[in-house]
């Protein structure tokens, strides 16, 4: 009697914050893993454990010890931190592990501009050229009351600032330029180096950032890195539960939110090629579990209802508190918050849209792992918002195939009579899903009677496959791909899609009805957000995921939470603007909204066929 072959267990290996996942047998290496997933990983010695390039940060599970090999090219520093090379460390249970950018071969796509209009500075930061006689014998007069004789009466500065002025005044001879905010001394610099500002947006997957010239309000450069937060959890509850396991949970993700920045703020300045003490302000927004974990504020009350924030009110915090390297008494300025988590970025998103001063009614939607969306009635005078979680299927997560917006993925498709014509990131061969290439298959299949109006396939269509775990199809094969493997959408991928259609709809629908706005009212539908900037506007419409509104018009605006906070680290009076859209905003809690559940569970259909 011949004994049934056993098959071998597989474990799952998460790549972050790529957002790829591969099953691989028991002692696969973690570069084998990777080439598996299409993530080409550095490897100059081709795997021979020789260049010391295919670094990677262990986030969960359990790999094969360190061999001689690995201690000889890595720290014992950086092995108690996590650090091992793919090409030894071998899979032995599911697996979590962080891609650092410098082990990538290509990187990620971001999504770090957006539509901005003509703004006239008035910024918070003002620029004093500065000359003294230096100190004498018959003048001792010490070096802060020395420069604040040409200031305004009551100019004080910092101990920091204090210790700067010392120095600088001495190696430019008594001459240098001072940066003012309200009647404080933030910084000095040589004559003629200006004050520059940096405008950041902290996203739950990706952080922006612009680095802006205070005097005129020009762009320098522009730079973005993902969150690596998303280790320890791809949506705001899971790291907000991370947090509260202990001082070290909080800590930990405050240090990588922090440490991310500042090095974002080195590659804009090195950009610029400007020094960072020129940078003399930063304005930071970001949905309020961000800001709370960034400014190590306490979360115990927004992980559970009532989801009540420590504060809403806009903060300014010394950079340096932060760890950021920048002007010696520089401040971060973070724009005020709405409710829930509908935070800063939500504000600032509303600033840039020009939303608070729409003459006719605009729903705004800003899709994401948390989405934002409000109504603009001026006939009310007012403006409502709510939050839902849409999850993060638009991020690739929860997708078998899916992956976020890196070289390979694809972004668009449209079928044909023979197959599938996809574009990806780069031109790359493909090795997974993204967002937009999500809402581009969904509304494809559904319009080729592939999936019916509830979301499942056809199963005795000659285009679907059907699979042990069910009914799937082919966007592209091994052999037209990137990876070892068939990119595939298989049932239970168009489940989680709509679910986070089913959120956004059943979000949309609550606003207009507590508002008392009937679709017709629309007249402009304004999309923002890095993944709104490149959805197929009619392809959402076709399955529902945007509403069909008839007298609307839709618009993409790009990241516009970068844009509005760029907005308010130039202008003051885009500040007083920003505190007057929080309060006059009302906030709409969608949990305790009626018929929200069912109206959830009637948005996650298709539509009719076209």
């Amino acid at each position: 009697m011949t004994r049934p072959a056993t098959i071998p267990p597989t474990y799952q290996v998460d790549f972050e914050p790529i957002g790829k996942r591969v099953d691989v047998t028991p002692d696969t290496t973690l570069l084998e893993a990777a080439r598996r997933a299409g993530i080409a990983l550095t490897a100059t010695c081709g795997g021979m454990h020789s260049c010391g390039r295919c670094r990677v940060i262990m986030l969960a599970g359990h790999v094969s010890p360190a061999d001689e090999g690995e201690k000889a090219l890595l720290t014992e520093s950086e092995l108690q931190s996590g650090y091992r090379l793919a090409c030894s460390a071998r899979v032995q249970s599911r697996v979590k592990v962080h891609v650092p950018p410098a082990s990538l071969v290509t990187g990620q796509r971001l999504q770090v501009t957006g539509e901005s209009a003509g703004l006239t500075p008035d910024p918070p930061i003002w620029a004093y050229p500065l000359e003294a006689p230096p100190p004498t014998l018959h003048d001792p007069r010490a070096d802060l009351e020395r420069l604040t004789a040409a200031l305004p009466q009551g100019t004080g500065a910092s101990l920091p600032v204090v210790r700067q002025i010392t120095e600088t005044a001495r190696t430019h001879d008594w001459r240098l330029t001072a940066y003012l905010r309200d009647a404080e001394i933030v910084g000095v610099a040589p004559p003629g180096a200006g004050p520059v500002g940096v405008a950041v947006d902290l996203g739950t997957t990706k952080i922006a950032a612009s680095l802006v010239d205070l005097t005129d309000g020009t762009e320098l450069a522009a730079a973005g890195a993902l969150n690596p937060q998303i280790g320890y959890g791809e949506d705001v509850i899971s790291r907000l539960t991370y947090a509260l396991r202990g001082p070290a949970g909080a800590h930990t993700l405050a240090a990588l939110a922090r440490e991310t920045l500042d090095a974002l703020l080195g590659d804009l300045t090195a950009q610029a090629e400007v020094n960072r003490t020129q940078v003399a302000e930063i304005c930071l927004v970001g949905n309020t579990a961000m800001t709370h974990l960034l400014l190590a504020l306490p979360v115990s009350q927004l992980a559970s209802a009532p989801y009540v924030a420590a504060t809403h009110r806009a903060l300014d915090v010394r950079a340096a508190d932060l760890g950021l390297a920048a002007a010696p008494g520089a401040y971060v300025h973070v724009l005020p918050g709405i409710g829930g988590f509908v935070g800063a970025d939500h504000v600032a998103m509303l600033l840039a849209g020009g939303l608070d001063e729409m003459a006719h009614v605009t729903l705004g939607i800003d899709v994401g792992t948390n989405t934002e969306i409000v109504l603009a009635r001026p006939d009310q005078g007012a403006l409502t918002s709510t939050s839902c979680a849409s999850g993060p299927a638009f991020e690739g997560a929860h997708i078998g195939h899916g992956m976020r917006a890196a070289s390979g993925a694809i972004e668009a498709v449209a079928l044909t009579e023979t197959g599938a014509q996809l574009k990806t990131v780069d031109d790359a061969p493909a090795i997974g899903l993204c967002g937009s290439g999500m809402i581009d298959a969904v509304a494809e299949l559904r319009r080729w009677g592939l999936l019916n109006a509830r979301g499942r396939f056809e199963r005795d269509h000659p285009r679907v496959r059907s699979e042990p775990h069910g009914p799937e199809f082919v966007l592209a094969s091994a052999a037209q791909g990137g990876s070892r493997s068939d990119v595939v959408i298989t049932q239970k991928d168009i489940n989680e899609f709509q679910l986070a259609k089913g959120a956004i709809c059943a979000g949309v629908e609550s606003l207009l009805e507590a508002t008392g706005t009937s679709p017709e009212d629309v007249r402009e539908v304004v999309i923002a957000g890095a993944f709104g900037a490149f959805l197929n506007v009619q392809n959402a419409l076709a399955i529902g995921l945007l509403p069909p509104l008839p007298h609307a018009r839709y618009r993409q605006v790009g990241n516009a939470a970068l844009v509005g906070a760029r907005y308010a680290l130039v202008s003051r009076r885009m500040r007083e603007r920003a505190q007057a859209i929080a309060a006059q905003t009302r906030y709409l809690e969608l949990t305790t909204y009626p018929q929200f559940k069912r109206r959830f569970a009637l948005g996650m259909g298709l539509g009719s066929r076209e």
